[in-house]
């Protein structure tokens, strides 16, 4: 069987090696490849906000020290991060360090690598930035609406790594999710968590006291029979996605499957149940049942990549 080839961003940040320590740890040692790629600069990317041309502007000996401070950081970094892989059992042969200075511009340049028939692009959710409150760094962001034509993991603070919780539609997107989470883990034992969260039509979401609400769903004819229609029509399917996991070579004793009532939101759903359980990663299909066409990536994965910062969410490829 041949290698699967990843491709996982550096730029020096924390982040970027949360990245690194994650992807050493979820993929299978034996069958990957792994490219470390760094885009470079040789100018302060502030500079390019004032200055068309700052290489002119700027003092060459403070270009320089800058130059020699950032190449120092870029290769402690590329180096603790093979090491990484090395010490996690990859051969040392199947781990490439690739950099090159920007070209067009940093995403793109990431794009146009991840172009080159990679299976997934691992990427911290905040590069360098500093800001505590933002979900997503501006690269990671560009990456989310740009990168449509592979599989993007945007890595969070040290997620856990033994459970794989997939959000389950019956979409075309939620099929590719389980043939790609088959094919990675077969004849591993991590554990695949199959879950469809089927919407409530309750007033309140997520966990409630029915001594303060008073509300139970469950006694609503129309929840009940909804209930009934939706898991009908949505069980069988995840029983064929047992099949397929078995079929690439997963132990079917490592999958389950459940269906998450009493949400009004799907998205809060996955991300409350992987949080419950502490489940690490979090697949979900680019686009889900819905299909709008006008959008990058569906609503239930827009609002996950929002809420999970401490999970690693796998946005799989249309």
């Amino acid at each position: 069987m041949n290698n699967k080839k990843y491709l996982i961003a550096v730029d020096g940040s924390d982040t970027s090696i949360q990245a690194v320590n994650y992807a050493a740890k979820i993929l299978p040692k034996d069958k990957t490849e792994i490219v470390l790629f760094l885009v470079g600069t040789d100018i302060p990317e502030s500079f390019w906000d004032i200055d068309a041309i700052p290489e002119e502007t700027l003092k060459k000996d403070t270009l320089e020290d800058w130059i020699t401070k950032h190449n120092k950081i870029f290769t402690n970094s590329l180096s603790k991060a093979k090491k990484k892989f090395i010490d996690e059992g990859f051969p040392e042969e199947n781990i490439h360090v690739k950099t090159q200075p920007r070209k067009i511009g940093i995403t793109r340049d990431i794009i146009a690598e991840a172009s080159k028939g990679y299976s997934a692009l691992f990427i911290g959710r905040k590069g360098l930035t500093n800001l505590r409150n933002i979900p997503l760094g501006s690269v990671a962001a560009k990456l989310v609406s740009k990168l449509t034509f592979t599989t993007l993991v945007l890595v969070g603070e040290s997620p856990e790594t033994d459970n794989v919780l997939i959000g389950f539609d019956g979409s075309e997107g939620a099929k590719k999710s389980v043939k790609l989470a088959g094919q990675i883990f077969s004849h591993s034992k991590k554990k695949i968590h199959l879950r469809h969260v089927s919407r409530s039509v309750k007033l309140i979401q997520g966990d409630y006291n029915l001594f303060f609400t008073n509300i139970d769903p469950a006694s609503m004819p129309i929840e009940e029979e909804r209930v009934k229609i939706r898991s009908k029509k949505i069980e069988p399917e995840l029983d064929k996605a047992v099949e397929k996991l078995k079929s690439l070579g997963f132990d079917p004793n490592n999958a389950d499957t459940g269906i998450i009532e009493a949400y009004l939101s799907r998205a809060l759903g996955l991300y409350e149940t992987a949080e419950k359980n502490n489940w690490g990663s979090i697949f979900i299909g680019r686009k889900g049942v819905s299909k709008v066409q006008d959008f990058i990536i569906g609503r239930v994965g827009e609002k996950v990549i929002q809420m999970a910062f401490d999970k690693a969410v796998w946005i799989v490829s249309s």
